[in-house]
């Protein structure tokens, strides 16, 4: 799963040597013997003491100067000042919470009388010199702990979090083990006695959250607070309740960044605003990107009551697009079958069948409110067989992903004047986090709520363009209509004048034996004419013709009136046909015609790939009951197939591969099928051969 790790050079070889000796217990112990000791004391006295000259100019100093600064971090650097400048304490530092379960270090304020931050960084240098790697109590990036993690269980900042309550300690170093090494435990002690700091102190602070009738804490941050003197009851109140503002802060931050974040994202999917696919896309993307998650997916509720996988992101950093499709490979070894959580035919799970039903996506969907899971593999379920669970798992511990969560969103609908809520999809968050915070919940809620308002924009869009489009080709096909009707007119004044001549008793024999001579070129064009009819009648249009009919009955209608001859198909074209129609299936509740038009196109395309591929082929047409509420035709051709880059068009109006036709038989096909509750798919190889799958609902009423 990560990459086997390159031979160290010598200098990094010597760097880990370095750093392990710096971190042994015997050199902690040799830095702590008292000559050594003393030596260091009067040393970093020397560096870090600055003189009362030259003071760098600090952060801004009033009230009013700090309210014009914008943002928490502002906020944070306001409070840590307030508690030396006001309280009297040597220094304070303000930690807060980050996804991943970190507390990286986001402000930091020095009595400048006692140290000034350029002389801190000196020191920062100095020790990152000996340790051989980055060391800083200033920098975000480094001075940082982790809430869950063993080696950091000595930490103060990281044993007032699990206590919920301040923690007071005699020695500075316990605010920088282990990012500070053991081996300079000593010095950090002697900068403590040149600094006078007597005792430190982590108050930890939380937000009140509320998980049904429950409320919890939920940790946002620590502050530090360095004394030096001791630090009383009446010193740790006064620090809570600097800890409680900063605790507001985080909370006002939070729903700016909700509201800044909602706002990006419905300016990002106004740019394709008419594309769905563009619209998840960069719902995934933001989740990640935005949010700082390690990946995203997107899944929309579709109306043959699946939820198929429509846009995934990862952060580039944890795994490239490569290493996925390496994976899905992988597993796909122990399923024996093609797994894959990127290609939407394949990532789907479906709400109402029974063996999907401990999938994170169902459970989050049918519980109408999100779901986490410390399982990756729950996402996943029973797509990837329970055989590939260790792999996944393994995949999970390579990621470093700790929760997984489902977020199902809705859109309001009105029946009947009800409010109700109408299932639009599930987005799909993965944390290196222990847990997700109930402020993450909240904003992960208002993406999915982003998506589901795109997503309805998408299909209003799309719905509109497509009547647009239908209204100019019934345009098109009134005009063909009129020019035929006028041909047909032509075609039956021919044959009126034809046959009252032959009726004509008094007409000569030559001139009767000429016009039966010309009965051929009449009767071609009755053939024509035939055909203009037929062409008249395709019913592109909906009807209120809706009963319960038998799917076998209509489909052996479609192949007859397409085929007409089977035998003879197999004999001249060399064209197999195979039908297989399950006995006993249940009925449908349609329009017979259309039904059977729709059944027609679908037939008729196969046997023109065919056709046009040459030298014969085979044709399966099946039909049997997927379950007990759909029943699923498959109609598979081995002829030319659809090129991949124009399978996802085959539905757009207008979209024709042939030379002929008003690319509108598939388009009106899924509109009808979809229409009555069901749903169409497509595979199809190049040069191999396409299937169609439809499935239809079983005594249903449709939208007809």
């Amino acid at each position: 799963m990560s990459e086997a790790p390159s031979q160290k050079t010598p200098n990094a070889r010597s760097k880990h040597l370095r750093s392990r000796l710096l971190r042994s217990r015997f050199l902690s112990w040799l830095a702590n013997l008292p000559p050594i000791a003393k030596l260091t004391d009067v040393l970093l006295r020397a560096k870090l003491i600055k003189p009362q000259v030259d003071r760098a100019p600090g952060p801004p100093k009033t009230k009013a100067e700090r309210i014009a600064a914008i943002g928490l971090e502002a906020t944070l650097q306001g409070i840590t000042e307030d508690v030396v400048e006001a309280l009297g304490y040597v220094g304070a530092m303000m930690a807060t919470y980050k996804a991943g379960d970190t507390l990286p270090v986001r402000a930091f304020y020095v009595d400048p009388d006692i140290a000034t931050l350029e002389k801190i960084r000196q020191w920062e240098a100095q020790i990152t010199k000996i340790a051989g790697e980055p060391i800083s109590i200033t920098d975000p990036g480094i001075a940082r702990v982790y809430v869950n993690w063993e080696k950091y269980k000595d930490n103060l900042s990281v044993k007032a979090a699990k206590a919920k309550e301040p923690v007071i300690s005699d020695e500075l170093y316990d605010l920088f083990t282990p990012i500070a090494p053991l081996a300079s435990r000593a010095a950090v002690k002697s900068i403590q006695k040149a600094l006078g700091i007597q005792q430190v102190i982590a108050v930890p602070f939380f937000l009140k959250t509320f998980t049904g009738d429950e409320s919890n804490l939920e940790l946002v941050g620590n502050l530090f607070a360095a004394k030096g003197g001791k630090i009383s009851e009446r010193d740790t109140s006064i620090l809570q309740a600097f800890a409680r503002q900063a605790a507001a802060a985080i909370e006002t931050e939070r729903q700016r960044l909700q509201i800044e974040a909602a706002q990006a994202l419905v300016f990002s999917m106004q740019a394709g605003m008419q594309d769905e696919d563009y619209i998840l896309g960069q719902i995934a993307k933001g989740v990640v990107s935005d949010l700082g998650y390690a990946g995203a997916m997107v899944a929309t509720y579709e109306m043959d009551g699946s939820l198929p996988a429509r846009a995934l992101y990862v952060a580039p950093n944890i795994a490239t697009k490569e290493q996925i499709r390496r994976w899905e490979d992988r597993i796909s070894g122990f399923a024996g079958e093609q797994v894959s959580i990127t290609d939407p035919d394949i990532a789907r799970v479906f709400m109402h069948k029974d063996e999907y039903k401990d999938n994170l996506s169902v459970k989050a969907a049918q519980a109408q409110e999100p779901v986490v899971s410390d399982e990756l593999y729950d996402l996943f379920t029973p797509i990837a067989p329970p055989a590939s669970k260790s792999a996944v798992l393994g995949i999970q511990q390579a990621l470093d992903i700790k929760q997984v969560i489902a977020v199902p969103f809705f859109l309001g609908t009105l029946t009947d004047g009800k409010p109700g809520q109408e299932l639009i999809g599930n987005l799909f968050a993965a944390t290196r986090s222990r847990s997700f915070t109930s402020g993450e919940i909240g904003l992960l809620k208002t993406f999915g709520q982003q998506a589901a308002a795109g997503i309805r924009n998408a299909r209003l869009y799309r719905k509109a363009e497509e009547r647009r489009q239908t209204a100019e080709i019934f345009g098109t096909m009134a005009f063909s209509a009129a020019a035929s009707v006028h041909t047909l007119r032509n075609h039956i004044g021919a044959f009126r004048g034809h046959f009252e001549l032959l009726g004509m008793e008094q007409l000569a024999p030559e001139l009767r034996k000429q016009l039966l001579a010309y009965n051929p070129r009449i009767h071609a064009r009755l053939e024509e004419a035939a055909d203009i009819l037929d062409k008249l009648h395709k019913p592109w249009r909906r009807t209120a013709d809706n009963r319960l009919v038998d799917v076998n009955f209509y489909l052996d209608r479609a192949i007859d009136e397409i085929i007409v001859d089977i035998n003879a198909i197999q004999t001249l074209e060399n064209i197999q046909v195979q039908v297989e129609l399950s006995d006993d299936l249940p009925q449908v509740k349609t329009s017979p015609d259309m039904l059977t038009e729709a059944l027609k196109v679908l037939i008729r395309n196969a046997l023109e790939a065919i056709r046009k591929k040459g030298q014969g082929g085979k044709l399966e047409i099946k039909s049997c009951l997927d379950d007990d509420s759909f029943i699923k035709v498959s109609i598979r051709d081995t002829g030319t197939g659809i090129r991949p880059e124009n399978v996802s068009k085959i539905y757009e109006m207008r979209w024709i591969s042939k030379k002929e036709g008003l690319g509108f038989g598939l388009f009106w096909t899924k509109d009808y099928i979809e229409g009555i509750g069901g749903s169409i798919s497509v595979q199809s190889e190049w040069e191999e051969g396409t299937t169609f799958q439809v499935s239809l609902p079983a005594e249903q009423v449709g939208t007809t």
